[in-house]
């Protein structure tokens, strides 16, 4: 063979070669690529999946103080219907007490009438009927003094000064104390 033949030869090879190298080169380029984009989306899903089981905790969480909140409000919720059935058998009882007074002081206020003839024989005195005494509210159980030197005539500026106190206070207590004897009256 010439040395024609050997120079084609090897730039036939050269030729062949250069095709191949450079498909080679992008194969590992293009495959580079694929790794690292592979890469990339294995860390995105990693971080997606991590935020996921966070939001789950935490709905988790929110979900359980829920509960807890439901379940305080239901039972302060119990605990006021409780107290407001006692309030209202406490009122209940007192408006029956104020009613059996009402009744009893009708009672002392009415007049006594005399016993048919036939019958003041037969009945004895042996009751005795209680005294009605005199309510005491509570503003001049408190301000005892005050009501004390009121009761003896002694004039409200004379009051406020002997017990230190303002004239306008005075009359104030002294106000309260006739609306309240209104009220038990």
């Amino acid at each position: 063979m010439s040395n024609w033949s050997y120079i084609v030869l090897l730039g036939a090879v050269v030729v062949v070669a250069s095709l191949f190298l450079p498909r080679k080169r992008q194969q590992s380029q293009e495959s580079k690529d694929t790794r690292n984009m592979e890469i990339a989306l294995e860390q995105f899903m990693e971080n997606t999946e991590l935020d996921h089981q966070e939001l789950v905790k935490l709905v988790t969480v929110l979900r359980e103080e829920g509960k807890t909140q439901t379940e305080l409000s239901k039972q302060r919720l119990m605990e006021l219907e409780n107290k407001c059935s006692l309030l209202e058998q406490q009122l209940g009882f007192l408006q029956q007490q104020r009613q059996n007074d009402l009744v009893v002081a009708q009672a002392y206020s009415a007049p006594v009438q005399a016993a048919p003839p036939f019958q003041a024989a037969t009945v004895e005195s042996t009751v005795e009927v209680p005294e009605p005494q005199q309510v005491v509210s509570g503003i001049q159980s408190r301000y005892a003094d005050l009501f004390e030197l009121y009761n003896q005539g002694k004039s409200i500026e004379v009051i406020a000064k002997k017990l230190s106190m303002n004239k306008g206070e005075v009359q104030l207590i002294l106000q309260l104390a006739k609306q309240e004897e209104k009220v038990y009256v």
